[in-house]
């Protein structure tokens, strides 16, 4: 017991969820890690009136990540033959090599299906987070207007409920904006919050066009109006709804303290990661900022974070009557390299389930999910 005490609270906090979910946090792995979508800060654009990046292009922390004693030898000079590098490519980017136009676009690379396919062969798994901005700045509205026991006692799942609640946003993000825009949101006045939640209302139309889940939902809306407080959306800076995702860095620091973390550059947060960490009681000192032109995994992770981006990006702008008529279209090496992809997810869920972390709406992974499905049977014809 004694020891426990010298525990960092949130490391001790990590630990519970990783045995709730049982998340393999004991084994000693190496994580190398890029990004993809990052807008740095994301707001509201108060000479626009609307969001400062596109709000269906999750931020993407992402890479490979393999066990200590699994020691791979690897290269530039390894993939300059199979991805066709020219002699003055001096390092593999995604954006320079493989994003050529949006998802669909990017998996008719070949070069995409080599690096996959290496990554595949070789002991590396791959890992990320996926961060839906829209989805995660909802949640402190509905935070703010029910509690998780009273969704509860209406016999509702309270993350069910916050996908209900996003969904219901998505298709009116336009008006959103500027909702949010005339409020400062998130740093709503108090004096404002009836007019505020009584604009989300209307924005929602009418009840009876709603479902069961919907209703209850609009009821706590409308009961929230009568109140004088949205807990979660006061005192903030206005329009800022992310100032920066360094939170999502050091997660993995203090998730995985036996694990070393190799992150590439990233000047907005490294300074506040190092600060975070630093602050921590009896924190491991298991982690570093390198150049990626230094690190041929941390290249590798670009490409793993940059494909991941453009995939989430196309799922949340894009119907499922719009992917059903893509997939019907796709070329032989766009459904390798989709299914590539799919294997590379199952076979990371399958060694640690914490490799896989999706921030966003309830159903997102199912989404994603029905999608290699219908790959799945459009190889099969």
């Amino acid at each position: 017991m004694a020891e426990e005490k010298n525990i960092d609270p949130l490391v001790f906090m990590q630990q519970e969820l990783c045995d709730m979910w049982g998340i393999n946090n004991q084994t000693k792995y190496v994580f190398y890690y890029d990004e993809s979508n990052n807008c740095r800060k994301f707001w509201v654009d108060d000479s626009k009136q609307q969001f400062n990046t596109d709000h269906t292009a999750d931020f993407v922390l992402a890479g490979l990540v393999r066990k200590e004693e699994e020691k791979v030898e690897a290269s530039l000079e390894t993939f300059r033959k199979p991805l066709k590098l020219q002699a003055n490519v001096e390092e593999i980017k995604f954006k320079n090599l493989y994003a050529k136009g949006d998802f669909l676009q990017c998996v008719k690379e070949r070069r995409l299906f080599e690096t996959l396919s290496w990554i595949d062969k070789s002991p590396f798994y791959i890992h990320y987070t996926n961060v839906n901005n829209l989805f995660y700045t909802l949640v402190e509205i509905f935070d703010s207007i029910v509690k998780p026991d009273e969704i509860s006692e209406f016999g509702y799942d309270y993350f069910k409920m916050k996908s209900v609640f996003y969904y219901m946003f998505k298709g009116k993000a336009d008006a959103l904006q500027i909702l949010m825009f005339k409020y400062k949101y998130p740093n709503i006045q108090r004096e404002d919050v009836e007019a505020f939640c009584n604009d989300l209302l209307f924005l929602l139309g009418s009840r009876r066009e709603m479902k069961e889940e919907e209703k209850f939902l609009a009821g706590m809306l409308a009961r929230a109006a009568q109140s004088d407080e949205l807990v979660f959306l006061h005192d903030n800076d206005d329009y800022v709804m992310q100032e920066n995702y360094a939170e999502f860095y050091a997660d993995p620091i203090r998730k995985y303290q036996k694990s070393r973390h190799i992150f590439d550059e990233e000047t907005t947060v490294q300074d506040i990661v190092k600060k975070q960490i630093a602050m921590g009681e009896n924190m491991a000192d298991n982690f570093n900022f390198v150049k990626s032109e230094t690190d041929i995994f941390v290249q590798l992770s670009d490409v793993v974070a940059g494909i991941l981006g453009k995939l989430f990006k196309y799922i949340n702008s894009t119907s499922v009557n719009q992917r059903r008529r893509d997939v019907e279209g796709l070329s032989k090496l766009q459904v390798e390299n989709i299914l590539l992809i799919d294997k590379l997810r199952m076979e990371a869920d399958r060694e640690n389930p914490g490799f896989l972390c999706s921030i966003g709406p309830w159903d997102g992974i199912g989404i994603l999910n029905r999608f290699f499905e219908m790959v799945k049977s459009r190889k099969e014809k």
